[in-house]
Parts: C-alpha cells; sequence; structure tokens
C-alpha cells in the first residue's frame, strides 16, 4: 500500500475526528477484542503494504511511499490517514478489477479480513499490543529481502546493479515558466559498454526530480507513477543496437512562477543477456489510440472506440493503457477470428492518472491471427472529476496533461520461439527493426533542440 507523499495531511485532533467519524460504528463489533500492532496488524500491513510503504521506499515513477508501516510509532501517527485510503479504496493502489485476481504479476489486492482488522486497529485507539510478539512474525523478512542493489557510483537500482547506464550530459533546468513540459532529450553512455549489439535483461529509469510525471524511451521503457523496472521473464528480451546514446522523452510537470525552476538528472539502466544464453521471444510493442476524440465540455461519460487488427500469431505479455486527467475508465476487449463473442482482456473500473500500471500476465497468452483488439475509453470532464483541468474546455487528443489520450499499449512477440544463442552474430533485419523507432525519437529530439537554442526550457 503506498500513499503518495503529496497528500500532506495535518494529523490535528479535529482531522482524526473527522477520519474515525468517516466508518460506521458497526465495524467495532467485527472482533471481540481490540485489535494490536503487534497482535495480527503489523502481520497486516506488511503483506499489504510494506512493499512500497518501508524505510527504504522504492521509486516508483518518481514518487515514494512517506512512512513504512513496520514502525508502530510511524503506523500509529499515520493510522487515521492509512484507514481513510483503505475505506476509500484508493489503497492499495491498484486499478484492475478483482475480476483479474490472480491474472496479473504484482498485484495488489487487499482481504475484506486484513482490510477490517486494520480499520478496526485505527478505530479503537491503534493500540501497540506486546512487542516481544513480532519475534513471531515471518512477513518483514520477505520484503526486507527485497531491496535495492548499489552502484559503485553509489545509486541504487531495484532490477540490480546495470550492466551498462546512460544519463544526461548535464543536468536538465526544468525552468521557472514551465508546467507542462515534454521535451526529447538525448542520454550518453555514462558507464559499460554500448559497442555491440546487446540483448536486454531488464531496464530501469531512475526519475532525478519530482517534477518527472513520467518517462518514454524506446529502448528503456516506460517510467510512470506505481511502475517499477522492467524485467522480462527468461528467454524473453530485446536487442540494443551498438550506439553510443538513448534517447528520452520526459513529461515535467510542477506549478509555474518564481521560485519553482528545478534540475532533473533521470538516469537509466540495462541488464544484458551474457553470452550462451537463448533469446526465444523477442518483446516488441504498440499502441493501439484513436485520435479523433473530440470530448465536449461539462461531458461526464464521453465514451470512444477503436479496433485494431492482429495480424499474426502472437504471445500477449502485458497490457499499459494510457490516459490523462480525463480518464474515467477502460476496458480492452479480445475477439477471436470468426467468433463474435468478447473475451475482457482487462477491466480499470476506476481509472487514476496518477497511478498507471504495467498488467503483466502470469503466462503470456496466445492470441491468433486475425483477433481483434477492441478498446474502450470512458472520460469525465465534468465539474464532477476532481482532476479535470477545465470542464468548461473541449478536449482532443495531444500530448499535453491537459489534453486527452486513449492509448492501449500492449506487449508481445512471436508466437514462434527464435531460438537466438547470446553472443553469435545478430541479423541485420533485427538491428534495423530495433533501429528504426529510436530514430523516428532522435528526429523529434533534432527537432526540439533546433526549436530551443537558446533556452533548454519552454513555456506552455
Amino acid at each position: 500500500m503506498k500513499l503518495i507523499a503529496k497528500s500532506n495531511h495535518a494529523l490535528t485532533g479535529i482531522f482524526v475526528f473527522t477520519v474515525l467519524s468517516f466508518f460506521s460504528v458497526q465495524s467495532f463489533g467485527q472482533f471481540d477484542t481490540a485489535p494490536t500492532y503487534y497482535g495480527g496488524v503489523r502481520n497486516a500491513l506488511v503483506r499489504n503494504c510494506a512493499e512500497c510503504h518501508r524505510d527504504d521506499a522504492p521509486n516508483l515513477g518518481g514518487i515514494s511511499a512517506p512512512f513504512s508501516v513496520s514502525s508502530y510509532e510511524q503506523a500509529k501517527v499515520w493510522a487515521p490517514v492509512i484507514a481513510l485510503r483503505l475505506q476509500d479504496g484508493s489503497m492499495p493502489p491498484w486499478g484492475a478489477h478483482r475480476q483479474h485476481q490472480g491474472t496479473f504479476k504484482n498485484e495488489r489486492y487487499i482481504s475484506d479480513f486484513d482490510k477490517g482488522l486494520i480499520i478496526n486497529w485505527v478505530e479503537r485507539g491503534a493500540l501497540e499490543g506486546d512487542a516481544s510478539r513480532q519475534a513471531e512474525h515471518k512477513e518483514l523478512e520477505t520484503v526486507a529481502a527485497n531491496v535495492p542493489s548499489q552502484a559503485p557510483d553509489g545509486s541504487l537500482w531495484w532490477m540490480g546493479v546495470p550492466d551498462a547506464r546512460v544519463a544526461f550530459p548535464e543536468p536538465i533546468e526544468v525552468c521557472e515558466e514551465a508546467s507542462d513540459w515534454q521535451p526529447t532529450i538525448r542520454m550518453e553512455l555514462a558507464d559499460g559498454d554500448l559497442s555491440q549489439p546487446r540483448w536486454v535483461k531488464a531496464t530501469e529509469i531512475r526519475p532525478g526530480s519530482s517534477t518527472m510525471h513520467h518517462s518514454v524511451s524506446n529502448y528503456l521503457g516506460v517510467a510512470v507513477p506505481g511502475r517499477g523496472p522492467q524485467v522480462y521473464p527468461d528467454g524473453w528480451g530485446f536487442l540494443l543496437p551498438a550506439d553510443p546514446f538513448i534517447s528520452i522523452n520526459m513529461h515535467y510537470a510542477k506549478e509555474a512562477g518564481p521560485g519553482t525552476a528545478v534540475e532533473d538528472n533521470t538516469a537509466g539502466g540495462f541488464l544484458f543477456y551474457k553470452p550462451g544464453d537463448v533469446i526465444d521471444y523477442v518483446v516488441e510493442n504498440t499502441i493501439p489510440m484513436n485520435t479523433d476524440i473530440v470530448i465536449p465540455p461539462g461531458d461526464p461519460n464521453y465514451m470512444a472506440t477503436h479496433e485494431h487488427v492482429i495480424e499474426e500469431d502472437i504471445l500477449l505479455l502485458a497490457l499499459a493503457p494510457h490516459a490523462h486527467y480525463r480518464g474515467k475508465a477502460v476496458r480492452l476487449e479480445l475477439q477471436l477470428p470468426d467468433d463474435d463473442d468478447l473475451e475482457t482482456l482487462l477491466w480499470v473500473p476506476d481509472y487514476d492518472f496518477n497511478w498507471q500500471f504495467h498488467y503483466e500476465y502470469h503466462e503470456p497468452m496466445f492470441v491468433p491471427a486475425g483477433a481483434k483488439l477492441h478498446v474502450t475509453w470512458w472520460f469525465d470532464n465534468s465539474t464532477d472529476n476532481a482532476a479535470n483541468p477545465d470542464p468548461t474546455a473541449e478536449v482532443r487528443y495531444g500530448p499535453r496533461s491537459v489534453d486527452e489520450m486513449m492509448n492501449a499499449r500492449y506487449y508481445f512477440t512471436k508466437a514462434e520461439p527464435q531460438g537466438i544463442v547470446v553472443g553469435d552474430d545478430v541479423a541485420e533485419s533485427l538491428i534495423a527493426s530495433a533501429s528504426q523507432r529510436e530514430q523516428y525519437e532522435r528526429r523529434m529530439r533534432d527537432s526540439w533542440e533546433t526549436e530551443n537554442l537558446s533556452q533548454r526550457c519552454q513555456a506552455n
């Protein structure tokens, strides 16, 4: 369970009373005796929250949890907020409907028992209990084993110490005038060797400032709030061509005004397969989208659809839908050839721009050629949407946060195993295919640099 650091609620007596009065009095009777932190609540918190709420909180897309649930002292202070977020369903953060439980990796569903136990603990005074009992509980040991690796330069990496690391040649200034700025920037090799093609096992983007809302790179992947490193299954990966640098599109979001300028030092890292390893599945991704959306002012439930044909047999690895502030819900459905029925691949009934997840299957799904992916997005452009920048605006597809998108990125491979041996000569067709998208990103970057020779940061 993770709480965004920007949720700075003052824990005054008035606030605590307001939170506690939010819950039904009937919930006090669910447990015969008052739950205590060391009498079971700590276990529930660790099971559901400590992946993020810990002393060495992971940096996921530029945000980190502000407290640790493994400490009674911290958990007690934050107890009213914990209960409130459990009650309103915003914690643990996870978009996929419960019908998908067991389908995707790293899912975050909390059981009714754990939820009731924690809320009752808060309602009944957040008691400590017998601290000597903590030795009986082993859940934290598993969480504690998941710790970042420290590179020689002191940087921390959750995927492991990179075999190659890239960074900006110099810090990027996000100037005072900027509030929603999206430059495409060149990253240069900082450590390692990119002088020959490499097969990549994992990638990680380390955000360098709180102003980065998300970033996208053809090679490094995607960094968004709530998403960690991209680690592929054994035998799955992609080709990184020989190159001295990498392009990345940054999306900076902050308040504009005097004194708001910051510097960003975002970095990226790669883990490579070793010679002799076999790559059976070369990972690709594509983004079905509808760019013709026109959301009327004040519309609370605008619906847009898109149909995407899958042209060859594939193994579907993961789904990653994306919209902006007015995104309300998304459904991805699969229609097999010569079949009118639709199978729901993903249903996100309450999409949140501040939590964008990568839904990776436990077992990749075979999808035959000729199947159709049906994408349906709903948008709320009304005053009821608290995140809506301007309910009076007509909204179209665009890159700014105040614009909208209805994307449905998915990750896949050819269904037939490739049997590529790492260390053997790489086919020119594979190198050309891997380079194609990067060349497009570089043209975008060159255009940006040409238009901004005298200014590294531009106002909106």
